[in-house]
């Protein structure tokens, strides 16, 4: 067909490769993790398109504060279940590493601050994986130029994400005419 050029069927083959990538992967669960979907399915396009760029210079610095704050919860995490199994058994709890005495909380608050502290490990885990696996692709350049607005659209609306998660604001107004999609 005369006219069609290469971007028409690169912009096609990244938006089918994106439509696809969503479809497959859709999950039920908590928004985060639905943007990590989004992310390495726009990781898939990136590097169909081959969209590179260079890792940044705060890369290992980034990573480094990531591990530091999983191996601080981490600690938290040992420290809440020793503190909960002498709460079980009637024992006040140890006290901080600067000596000081903690306070005296019951089993189920202790458990309540387990869980969160595991759900802080599990996000802190999550941004680190994204962090390395996304840090030699550009997904801007494929989401600007090659990626139809109207699947992403679409997409959040079927998986409750807000849309600002996915768009910053200038891509916002950019795209204002796709945001009327049905999902």
């Amino acid at each position: 067909m005369p006219g069609l050029t290469a971007k028409v069927f690169r912009t096609f083959n990244a938006s089918i490769t994106l439509d696809d990538m969503l479809a497959e992967g859709a999950g039920s669960g908590e928004v985060q993790e639905k943007i990590a979907i989004y992310q390495h399915a726009n990781k898939e396009v990136a590097i169909i398109c081959n969209h590179q760029r260079s890792v940044s210079k705060s890369h290992s610095a980034q990573m480094e504060r990531l591990t530091a704050r999983i191996n601080d919860a981490k600690a938290e995490l040992s420290e809440l279940e020793t503190d909960l199994a002498r709460a079980k058994k009637g024992k006040p709890p140890l006290k901080d590493s600067d000596g000081k005495r903690k306070r005296n909380l019951t089993p189920e608050a202790i458990q309540k601050k387990i869980l969160s502290t595991k759900a802080k490990i599990e996000k802190y885990e999550r941004d680190m994986q994204t962090k390395e696996d996304l840090k030699e692709i550009a997904l801007g350049t494929s989401k600007i130029n090659y990626l139809d607005p109207r699947i992403t659209v679409a997409w959040c609306k079927r998986n409750e994400v807000p849309i600002e998660k996915m768009f910053n604001k200038s891509l916002l107004a950019k795209f204002s005419w796709a945001m009327d999609v049905d999902p």
